[in-house]
């Protein structure tokens, strides 16, 4: 690994794109120069920055990325791209074959090319990944933000949250329906059982990270940031107690347990590292429930860029 490896990011101007950067710039993470890229941007038509540095956004290009040590795509991209000879992330959600790694699990990446595991997943393996006991199945309700559908879609919350206040048409181009003080279940192409494709990737990398078969339903939501998630877990050989349960989680340094409810709109974490737990009861039959809030953009940001240079590391 280059002690100071010269980063890209293509798809800057998506959400996604500028949280990873944030993230980016605020790490300690050695970087001897960032390049930032936008599909169809104009050439010499959009100044950013990275670090207190003005940056010129291009467009993404082959021979450009193959001297790039570390690349991160927030965007989908042609293949012949992603495929630079660097270590390629992927953020899209768009390449199902690659594998998933998360920080903390992972101990080696030998791939050159890999992708992030889904928001959802990152925040609830984080927080399973430190127990003790390895649960026989699990349940997700994932109540989803609208900033994990762009800046479009909270644009538009925000537009329906006055036109129903007002009582005037209420837009619904980008969001499809109504969302404003309101929730319903994610719409979508739908596989096996009839759970969408999006419910079934969560449950497919939380088995992929932890060996945990689980199911998840997705309920889109009428809140701007952070997921949140009512965990289920069901154990075969014991159920632990409340109280043996608090610790372990007290023991993960990425987990902030918390004594009094607590919900998305109160948790004041800028920084976004934080997975946040509480409300643990015990159910009928020795399951477990839990609500767990997190970031939807910076937590996955922070494991991208951790197992990127881990990446790097281990070449």
């Amino acid at each position: 690994m280059a002690s100071e490896p010269k980063i890209a990011i293509v798809g800057v101007r998506s959400i996604f794109g500028k949280t990873l950067k944030e993230v980016l710039e605020r790490s300690k993470f050695p970087i001897k120069d960032a390049y930032l890229y936008e599909p169809g941007v104009k050439e010499y038509a959009l100044i950013d920055s990275f670090r207190g540095e003005a940056r010129v956004v291009t467009q993404p290009r082959k021979e450009e990325l193959e001297r790039r040590d570390l690349v991160f795509f927030t965007v989908r991209v042609e293949n012949e791209l992603f495929e630079a000879p660097g270590i390629s992330v992927d953020l899209s959600g768009t390449r199902e074959e690659l594998p998933v790694y998360l920080e903390g699990i992972t101990e080696r990446i030998r791939e050159k090319r890999f992708a992030n595991p889904h928001p959802a997943a990152v925040g609830i393996a984080t927080l399973l990944s430190s127990l003790p006991w390895k649960p026989s199945a699990a349940s997700f309700i994932v109540f989803e933000p609208v900033s994990s559908l762009g800046e479009e879609a909270m644009d538009e919350l925000f537009s329906q949250a006055i036109s129903v206040l007002n009582m005037e048409d209420v837009p619904q181009k980008k969001l499809g329906d109504i969302l404003a003080f309101d929730l319903f279940p994610k719409r979508g192409k739908r596989g096996k059982g009839r759970f969408t494709k999006e419910e079934l990737k969560i449950s497919r990398h939380i088995e992929k990270l932890l060996g945990i078969k689980s199911e998840a339903i997705i309920l889109r939501t009428g809140v701007f940031h952070r997921y949140s998630v009512l965990i289920n877990l069901r154990f075969s050989k014991g159920t632990p107690s409340i109280k043996a349960f608090e610790e372990a989680l007290e023991d993960n340094p990425s987990v902030l347990l918390e004594k009094k409810p607590f919900s998305p709109a109160k948790i004041e974490d800028e920084e976004g590292f934080f997975v946040y737990a509480g409300e643990i009861r015990k159910g009928n039959g020795g399951n477990l429930w839990l609500w767990t809030v997190f970031d939807n953009l910076k937590k996955p940001a922070f494991n991208a860029i951790s197992i990127g240079f881990r990446a790097l590391r281990d070449e």
